[in-house]
């Protein structure tokens, strides 16, 4: 009887499996440097495709505020009504949580900016008048409040993915900052201040 152990030799891996593998941890990197930058972003923070552009002209039907408009339509106001002047533009809604947590914030800055020529303009999106005009009461807003046609021309046509949202837009008509989210009074001051200069 013999006391040798035969040797097994097991084939090593050969070139496809060599790539496969190489493939498979270079994919497997990729998606979870991919996973790691989207947990890093800030989902609210999507840029407007038209900043830096002439921003879209819209039209509202009136909740309040003629009186801050020299010659007002009866029907709605347009952005032909603040050409010339700088406008804050908030699309909103009285059903949207986050809209009440920046209510006050508004109303405060727009009763310390509103003798500085800036214009300050809220549209009610997916609302009806009743109850946006409950929240108006309810916050105490003074500035000019519309309300966005049934088939919701001036939120689509602004890109708004989900209230509330905060246009900034310059004499000249041009969107210089867009902020998706509720704003405080020292976000909106900021660019009333860049928009004043």
């Amino acid at each position: 009887m013999s006391d040798q152990v035969e040797k097994v030799v097991l084939p090593g891996p050969n070139r496809k499996q060599i790539i496969f593998i190489a493939l498979f941890i270079v994919l497997g990197v990729g998606f979870i440097s991919l996973l790691w930058h989207g947990l890093g972003t800030d989902p609210n923070k999507v840029p407007s495709a038209f900043l830096g552009k002439r921003a879209q002209e819209f039209k509202a039907g009136w909740l309040q505020g003629k009186e801050h408009l020299g010659e007002p339509k009866p029907e709605g106001f347009s952005s032909e009504d603040f050409k010339g002047r700088p406008l804050i533009l908030n699309f909103w809604a009285s059903w949207c949580y986050s809209c009440r947590s920046e209510a006050r914030d508004f109303e405060a800055f727009w009763q310390k900016y509103k003798d500085r020529g800036i214009a300050v303009v809220g549209i009610a999106i997916q609302d009806t008048p009743t109850a946006a005009l409950e929240f108006a009461r309810t916050y105490g807003k003074t500035y000019i409040l519309g309300l966005d046609s049934e088939d919701g021309k001036a939120a689509i046509d602004y890109g708004v993915t989900g209230v509330p949202e905060t246009f900034f837009i310059d004499r000249q008509g041009i969107l210089i900052h867009k902020e998706a989210g509720p704003v405080s009074t020292e976000l909106l001051a900021h660019y009333a201040d860049l928009l004043l200069k």
